[in-house]
């Protein structure tokens, strides 16, 4: 249990030196979400539903973009996400070579 805290700590260290590339990512998502909003005309809390549905890389399918525009933006939301959890990615790969040599420097 005493690791995974110290994973953690190191996790969001990490974090916080990336934080304005995340911010940034993740205003760029939300601006997807409002140019999908008005391609599709549907209202702004779907659209953000269907950019983070998107950005994840889940996309379930309940809700899909119809028009070139909404597509076109959807793409890019779906670039923009693969980019924002590869550097959450990294920076939890990060953090656990830096537990494990801090484990290795108390031994």
């Amino acid at each position: 249990m005493k690791n995974f805290f110290i994973f953690v700590r190191h996790f969001f260290s990490v974090l916080m030196v990336v934080s304005h590339t995340l911010i940034a990512l993740l205003a760029l998502m939300a601006m997807g979400a409002g140019l999908i909003s008005i391609a599709e005309g549907m209202n702004y809390w779907k659209a953000l539903y269907l950019t983070l549905i998107t950005g994840l890389t889940v996309g379930y399918g309940d809700v899909v973009p119809t028009t070139v525009l909404g597509r076109i933006v959807t793409v890019l939301v779906a670039l923009i996400g693969l980019v924002l959890f590869s550097i959450v990615i990294a920076a939890a790969n990060r953090a656990v070579v830096k537990t494990v040599e801090e484990q290795r420097s108390k031994e």
